[in-house]
């Protein structure tokens, strides 16, 4: 006891000598144009490897600097890197705001420095952090979508050109904790997982953390992906208007006393289309964003955020009628404090839900099912910044879970009702051992209610930095998941949520990452990793039912096998800004593989989305001041399938006989290989005196006819096969007006 009260007087005394020889310098990091906050600005000393990054506030500090004169550096892509000059005395404390000015377009020969590397305490292994006129910019069927986009990366694979589904190192979509203003977004897709549920226009960032992720994030095995909305320009205000061959869009956006507002919507007009092209889709998709914020003074900020998306069909023919309707609503309650210049805090409150309701009558006779889910949560993460070697991040989550799953079958309805408490708590270590060797460690302690399950999840990362443009990054970690999803066909409207119970326990994952970058900080940067994942518990859809099971008061394990599996591989993603070409070029060499007790006999096989090459590219060239051209590409190895080897005659209760197909090995055989070319062309101009962009785009320019599935025709003799394709040529257009 003597010897723990000694050692603790020690350490106080080293810091508080510390703090008393030292000072510090903080404050927030924003654009100049908007006041906008600049998430993930790099900030650093000059000539030293002192250096943070911004936070999602754009907050930063430079603590515990010896007294002296210091150059201090602010970058950010895309904006003029600022070098200011100040002088810290002994026990300063001093704030220091700075706002970043947009770099201008230079046309051809002018070389843009590339974004410096001074993360020295944020180790953040498969990060990828994408800025929103990336996201514009990459050719797209009708407009721009976020989750097409990140297919287009590394490391993420694509189930077909008709599922906006994010396969991530071997993880299924429900493995992605995917956060809107940090609160779950249950089901982010619209028009049958075709596009994803985010308007570009009103997204401020979007970063995505494909493993080894920190401690700070829990509760999904596979990846994190956050999305942030805009706070809204804080000094005028401004607009934004699109016309796609899909839809209509407008975001606002402006200030008000106290701080600053957003609002933006988009709807589809197919109904429109239907009409005049005189065929029969009554269907329709919107979603709203809103952000109100409150700068209450200089150390507390408020804001509330909503978002409603909601996706209908409604179609009736031949006597037969078919009622689809989907949707998610979130809100966001956040309150930022600065205890003092080291100490910051955040706090949320927020709701969460996603309803799904499928209807189909025909003859007076009802069938359907609904699938609900509701998630409110409280969280709170505490940053602790003691010096510019040390940071410590710590905090909770709690969540009350409800879930609803009802079937209608003619007239009699079959209720299922699940609901859970999800709480949890964690701590991360950043800590600086050398001027070159970065330590990352966290804990996160996980609880659900429903079958009392505890579980501890440790998680380290080692960074090494070599030379001035080379680093070597390992990390380890354990994750859970306590809730698992039942995807109908691909069709993501009919997904169906379910939570582990005392039948069925949680899954987990074991992460091993190992990581290498070379960043010349001015034409390219190249990022190599390779990644072994171990699945314990991992769920697998159970497709059949024994003759004594009811779909009412259902359990888990009535729904679900568990198994075990495995993802490794190597992505390899290269950055470039070279003669007048910027964009990324991008490969993945991957293996899944899965074994469950009671499917596929037990043997082992591969998932569908297991594809082992996977090539990517996007280039964006500026032809003029007024033209740009861009183009992605992206390669794929053909994916498993189960081909059918032979067929059987089988006779219904009615005493009519049809075919059926006899399955071969499952996903044995590969369909042929994937590949497509999408070029997009804009022009800037001016429209009533307004700054506009018109362009043009060709999807699938070469019209290769990638394979989505084989269907088979067995009322021939032999049978026959057909190979049905996914998207063809497409040419599309739009303009976006800005006021």
């Amino acid at each position: 006891m003597f010897l723990k009260k000694t050692l603790f007087t020690i350490i106080l005394i080293v810091i508080q000598t510390e703090c008393l020889l030292s000072g510090t310098i903080h404050g927030f990091l924003r654009e100049k144009d908007s006041k906008e906050p600049i998430i993930m600005g790099n900030v650093w000393i000059k000539d030293t490897n002192i250096g943070t990054t911004t936070n999602m506030k754009g907050y930063y500090v430079l603590s515990s600097l010896p007294p002296g004169k210091y150059d201090i550096c602010f970058r950010y892509i895309g904006f003029k890197t600022e070098i200011f000059t100040k002088e810290i005395a002994r026990n300063d404390d001093i704030k220091f705001d700075v706002d970043l000015e947009p770099e201008t377009i230079q046309y051809q020969d002018i070389v843009v420095e590339a974004e410096r590397d001074k993360r020295e305490l944020d180790i953040k292994p498969g990060q990828i952090a994408m800025q929103v006129p990336q996201l514009r910019s990459i050719p797209s069927v009708a407009e721009a979508d976020l989750f097409r986009s990140l297919q287009m990366l590394p490391g993420v694979a694509t189930l077909s050109d008709f599922s906006a589904g994010l396969y991530i190192r071997g993880g299924s979509p429900d493995q992605n904790l995917i956060l809107l203003d940090h609160i779950d977004v249950y089901n982010p897709n619209h028009m049958f997982g075709f596009f994803s549920t985010f308007n570009t226009d009103a997204i401020k960032s979007v970063e995505l953390l494909k493993g080894g992720y920190p401690s700070s994030y829990g509760g999904r095995l596979s990846s994190v992906l956050n999305v942030v909305n805009k706070e809204g320009n804080r000094q005028e205000f401004q607009g934004v208007s699109r016309l796609s061959l899909l839809s209509f869009s407008t975001t606002l956006e402006g200030p008000w006393k106290h701080g600053s507002w957003m609002v933006s919507g988009r709807r589809t007009y197919l109904e429109l289309a239907e009409k005049m092209a005189d065929f029969n889709l009554p269907y329709y998709f919107y979603d709203g964003h809103a952000n109100f914020n409150w700068d209450i003074n200089k150390n507390n900020q408020a804001s509330i955020s909503f978002y409603a998306g909601n996706d209908v069909l409604d179609l009736s023919t031949g006597g037969m009628s078919i009622k689809l309707d989907w949707g998610n609503k979130t809100f966001s309650t956040q309150w930022t404090h600065l205890f003092n210049s080291k100490f910051f805090s955040h706090f949320t409150f927020a709701g969460s839900s996603f309803d799904s309701d499928t209807r189909v009558k025909f003859d007076d006779i009802e069938f359907g099912i609904s699938n609900n889910v509701t998630d409110i949560a409280l969280k709170g993460m505490l940053t602790w910044t003691p010096s510019t070697n040390h940071s410590m991040d710590f905090g909770f989550e709690t969540k009350w879970l409800d879930f609803g799953l009802n079937y209608r079958v003619v007239d009699t309805d079959y209720l299922n009702s699940f609901a859970g408490n999800y709480s949890s708590i964690f701590l991360q270590d950043n800590y600086r051992l050398t001027p070159l060797t970065i330590l990352q460690t966290g804990l996160r302690t996980d609880y659900y209610s429903d079958g009392n399950y505890s579980r501890f999840d440790p998680r380290i990362s080692l960074k090494q930095i070599l030379t001035e443009y080379i680093s070597v990054t390992g990390s380890v970690g354990r994750f859970h998941q306590f809730l698992n999803l039942v995807q109908q066909g691909g069709m993501s409207f009919a997904d169906m949520w379910f939570p582990v119970d005392k039948t069925f326990k949680p899954g987990s994952a074991d992460h091993y990452i190992l990581g290498f970058t070379y960043d010349n900080k001015t034409t390219f940067s190249i990022n190599v990793e390779g990644y072994y994942k171990n699945y314990i518990n991992v769920a697998e859809y159970r497709t059949y039912r024994g003759a004594d099971e009811t779909i009412e008061d259902q359990t888990a394990v009535q729904n679900f096998l568990s198994g075990r599996g495995k993802a490794y591989g190597m992505d390899v993603y290269l950055r470039n800004n070279i003669w007048g070409f910027e964009g990324w070029l991008g490969y993945s060499l991957a293996w899944t593989k899965k074994q469950v007790d009671g499917y596929n006999f037990g043997l082992e096989y591969y998932p569908t989305f297991d594809r082992r090459h996977t090539i990517t590219a996007i280039q964006d060239y500026r032809l003029s001041r007024k033209w740009r051209i861009n183009l992605a590409f992206k390669f794929g190895s053909g994916q498993p399938y189960t081909e059918a080897t032979a067929r059987y005659t089988e006779m219904d209760q009615s005493g009519r006989t049809h075919y059926e197909t006899l399955d071969g090995k499952k996903n044995f055989y590969r369909l042929p290989a994937y590949h497509r070319l999408d070029i997009g062309l804009f022009y800037n101009t001016r429209i009533f005196k307004l700054p506009a962009e018109i362009y043009i785009q060709a999807v699938n320019v070469y019209n290769h006819k990638n394979v989505w599935f084989r269907h088979y025709d067995l009322d021939t003799n032999p049978a026959t096969v057909e190979d049905i394709t996914m998207i063809p040529f497409v040419p599309t257009a739009g303009i976006s007006v800005n006021f």
